[in-house]
């Protein structure tokens, strides 16, 4: 009799683990069978993380196949796909950022408000997508296909009742990221440094592609910069994956000092940041999975975590001189 309840009770927990699995943790894990179970259990569907993640927008985690098969599964539930996380950012916005136009093409099945906008900046899901195709950098590497992505994804919004497109100013509020990532860096130096006292016109190269306006900072022109502050860094880039893994790992062991930027190019839903680096211990689980410790400036996608394997471009700034004094105005 004993063993009977022992049982009894050992299947009563295994049900309470099972109903208790996270959706958001196996939409991240790109586990559509673990989804499939857990919504099948009974599992909330208003579940949101730690970091303010929503249900839906962890839906873009799912290769296309996947995700196809998760929103008809939702759809039977009675989902709303449209619920939107922080800042009114919905999955069809986070979609269009990354310009996702096959899995868009299955969410604007489900009834979601193709002109919601995002209440920092009043852009659009059609607006999000010259993000992919905006140069915050001289160096910066944009993808070939970059183009053809952006102009499918808005063809597409268009067509299912979008409002027409329209290019962002050029306001740090729409593309200041990496010029705040730089700001994070020399804070750390001068803690009183405010942004009006290192933005100018010569850090800039201003110019327009394929009719988009352009603001990239010039690689020279930041070197300046960081001399006129009595920092002397040596700027390198590296593309490569395994470069770039092993790059977190040598700058992290290094005796000498470096501060790192990446850009999430290979995120599956924020490819356009870019980000500080902030340690990690890398070469204590060397793999790309491992989470990346970074601080974001831009205050749209803080419920996004991103892993080494998200990283598409790693600047490395090797600090040759950081002499504490006043900066140059």
């Amino acid at each position: 009799m004993k063993r009977a309840l022992s049982i009894a009770f050992m299947a009563l927990m295994i049900a309470k683990i099972g109903s208790a699995q996270s959706l958001i943790g196996a939409a991240k894990a790109g586990d559509f069978r673990l989804f499939e179970k857990t919504v099948k259990s009974g599992a909330s569907l208003d579940e949101t993380d730690e970091l303010g993640m929503n249900v839906q927008l962890s839906l873009a985690y799912f290769s296309l196949k996947e995700f196809k098969k998760a929103c008809a599964l939702l759809h039977k539930k009675g989902f709303d796909f449209d619920k939107p996380v922080a800042n009114n950012i919905s999955l069809l916005y986070l979609l269009s950022y990354s310009c996702s136009h096959e899995k868009i093409q299955t969410l604007l099945k489900y009834n979601v408000d193709v002109n919601r906008k995002n209440d920092a900046t009043g852009l659009k899901p059609i607006d999000a997508t010259q993000f992919s195709t905006f140069k915050f950098y001289s160096e910066q590497i944009i993808a070939e296909d970059a183009f053809v992505n952006a102009e499918k994804t808005r063809r597409l919004l268009l067509k299912h009742g979008s409002e027409d497109f329209k290019y962002a100013d050029l306001n740090f509020g729409n593309v200041g990221n990496f010029f705040f990532c730089i700001l994070n860096m020399i804070v750390v130096y001068y803690p009183f440094i405010h942004p009006e006292m290192i933005n100018s016109k010569e850090l800039f190269d201003f110019s327009e592609l394929n009719g988009q306006p352009q603001a990239a900072v010039k690689k020279e022109s930041l070197i300046e910069l960081f001399k006129s502050i009595n920092l002397d860094v040596e700027i390198s880039s590296y593309t490569d994956k395994n470069e770039i893994l092993q790059q977190l790992i040598d700058t992290e062991l290094s005796e000498d000092t470096y501060m790192l930027m990446a850009q999430t190019g290979n995120s599956p839903l924020a490819p356009y940041q870019w980000v500080n680096i902030n340690g990690g211990n890398y070469g204590k689980n060397p793999d790309f999975d491992h989470p990346l410790k970074v601080a974001n400036p831009d205050g749209l996608y803080q419920f996004i975590e991103f892993r080494v394997r998200d990283i598409s471009q790693l600047l490395t700034f090797k600090i040759k001189q950081a002499e504490r004094e006043a900066p140059v105005n």
